[in-house]
């Protein structure tokens, strides 16, 4: 058995030098981020299925990284060797959900991606120990790691499937199916800042609720999140339908200094500063939504109501 894995061994070390190891890790950490928009739509279709990739690809990582430190025999020992990349593996996982939670390039940190990551960090670890561990107490160990995979593979897919299936309504522009989506994805227990926030967006903006009804699911997304510039976008914008068009003001203003490019946020702008009787501001406003794209539902709304306010005496 020992010398069927010195020949493993051998076959890692001539099979992965080290800068290709090195370029392997940098497309794991990379190409999400490069490739985030089709694998939202994955994810989004099938709730959960993150989870069974990252174990997939961090079992790759704990072995691309041990092969790599096996060929440059560093450590000196093997136990040396295996345990740093552990140590490797679980910093770069640890380092890939940092990144999705700084940057803001529409990855989520979860700490289910962290459990598949360390499950499949560990199964590479005992498949590389199979002759120690002896193979039926590998395939003990292997089943038992796969448990919380599959837990967080489940949980996933129960607190998103019917927001997963919001979204998609959302984006096919049938928000009435949308809303009622996202009103069983409440009623399943599932709870969070982006949830509370789309339910208030479309009874808002689509939907023709009653404003002050609104207002608790907006509050409740700004109290879970209270930095995230789209959440302060339609809290001020469902307080200024609301009849509070200067406290709307607040959370604009500061939607505008952290998101200036919000493909909204001139209209609410121009609208809010209307309604306070600051006439200038409101028609720059106004006009810099129009420009932005006239022919989008926020540039006409902004050209109505332009003219409405040139045309009342302005």
């Amino acid at each position: 058995m020992n010398l069927h894995l010195d020949k493993i061994e051998q076959r890692i070390r001539a099979g992965i030098p080290w800068w290709i190891g090195l370029l392997l890790l940098v497309m794991l950490l990379v190409l999400p981020n490069i490739m985030v928009t089709k694998l939202s739509k994955i994810w989004l279709q099938f709730p959960g299925l993150d989870k069974p990739t990252h174990f997939i690809a961090f079992l790759a990582v704990f072995l691309v990284v041990y092969g790599v430190l096996h060929g440059l025999m560093r450590p000196p020992s093997r136990r040396g060797r295996l345990g740093l990349a552990v140590c490797i593996s679980l910093g770069i996982s640890l380092a890939d959900e940092v990144q999705q939670a700084v940057l803001g390039i529409g990855r989520t940190a979860e700490y289910g991606d962290l459990v598949a990551d360390t499950a499949g960090i560990f199964v590479g670890l005992t498949g590389v120990t199979t002759g120690q561990l002896g193979a039926k107490r590998a395939v003990s160990i292997i089943a038992l790691l796969l448990v919380p995979v599959a837990a967080v593979t489940v949980k996933t897919y129960h607190d998103l499937e019917h927001y997963n299936r919001g979204m998609m309504y959302e984006r096919e522009h049938d928000y009435q199916r949308a809303r009622v989506e996202y009103q069983l994805a409440l009623e399943s227990g599932f709870q969070s800042a982006q949830l509370y926030n789309a339910i208030a967006w479309l009874d808002v903006e689509f939907l023709a609720v009653d404003p002050v009804k609104i207002e608790t699911y907006a509050a409740r997304a700004f109290a879970m999140d209270p930095d995230n510039p789209d959440i302060l976008d339609t809290y001020g914008w469902v307080l200024v339908q609301a009849g509070r068009p200067q406290d709307g003001l607040v959370f604009l203003e500061r939607a505008m200094l952290m998101k200036p490019t919000m493909y909204c946020i001139d209209l609410h702008l121009g609208v809010a500063y209307m309604k306070v009787g600051d006439r200038t501001r409101a028609a720059d406003f106004l006009k810099r939504q129009v420009a932005r794209n006239s022919e989008d539902r926020w540039g006409r709304a902004a050209r109505v109501t332009l003219d409405q306010l040139e045309g009342s005496g302005g």
